[in-house]
């Protein structure tokens, strides 16, 4: 069951995604408490009590994106409804999954994680921890559905595209070809001024904010210790430029709350949806030159 009471009022002023929010539990009263409390925080949400309902609610429902099962049900388990939701569903639609246990373990992590789960929440769960979670599996949700769109849209302006084709043959690159690798670069690096302050992205804090960028587009917070070593340059000096990108605004620092010692970073929601622009307009670029 939830810890705590849901204080929702910032929650319900944000503008959600737009995928539906399936919830599976056999316990009908933590289902329709998690159930009430998603729907509190502004999320569309519909629930099943058994994993091959949960199932038969996917096939059914294109519009499920974030799938939340518990993990100790009859029958059918939480890990083997991840199994059969990777199995069935990952090749033709973004579904983002988060695992529920009153008996965490290294082993159910594992499991966990080897079925393409983003979250493993302990029981009981907080208001806070629920709606942190939640907040992950959208951008998640958001990151896999905009990949979808690409590569539909690709496949439909490129039959080619899905097709395998001969590997070119490995030989160095010529004068002229390296020429037009640099000016690439230079138009990334024009690019980037776009979407940002380059004052404030000098140096080491764009090598920071990309390794920031790649976790938050997975869902997940990076420590400030693993962004800082993806630098060339001492620890000191690369926490002052995740200081940097924090006051600039595009950077959110919190303690982890399982481990005071440790600071977490993910972007704020403005900072990712630039970068996504900003990756997605290299990208084609990079598909232009090619």
């Amino acid at each position: 069951m939830l810890a705590g009471d849901a204080d929702n009022g910032s929650e319900m002023s944000r503008v959600q995604n737009g995928c539906t929010i399936l919830v599976v539990d056999d316990d009908l009263t933590c289902l329709e408490e998690y159930r009430d409390t998603i729907s509190n925080l502004g999320y569309n949400v519909v629930c099943a009590a058994n994993a091959p309902q949960a199932l038969k609610t996917i096939a059914e429902s294109p519009d499920i994106g974030v799938v939340i099962t518990d993990l100790e049900m009859p029958a059918m388990d939480g890990i083997s409804l991840l199994s059969e939701i990777a199995n069935r569903f990952s090749a033709n639609q973004p579904i983002v999954t988060l695992l529920l246990t009153a008996h965490s373990s290294l082993q159910v992590a594992t499991k966990a994680m080897h079925y393409q789960a983003t979250d493993l929440l302990s029981k009981p769960v907080s208001m806070e921890e629920l709606a942190a979670a939640l907040r992950r599996a959208s951008a998640h949700y958001l990151t896999m559905s905009n990949k979808f769109q690409i590569t539909a849209i690709t496949k439909r302006l490129d039959p080619q595209a899905g097709r395998s084709r001969p590997p070119k043959p490995d030989t160095a690159p010529t004068g002229v070809e390296l020429q037009a690798f640099i000016q690439l670069l230079l138009k990334f690096q024009h690019n980037k001024s776009k979407f940002f302050d380059p004052a404030v992205l000098s140096g080491p804090s764009w090598e920071i904010l990309l390794d920031i960028t790649e976790a938050s587009l997975r869902g997940e917070a990076v420590p400030a210790s693993a962004a800082s070593a993806t630098t060339l340059v001492p620890l000191s000096t690369a926490l002052r430029h995740v200081n940097n990108l924090v006051d600039a605004g595009l950077v959110r620092r919190w303690t982890d709350p399982t481990d005071k010692r440790r600071t977490l970073l993910e972007l704020e929601p403005h900072a990712l949806a630039a970068m996504q622009r900003y990756l997605e307009s290299a990208w084609k670029m990079q598909r232009q030159a090619g």
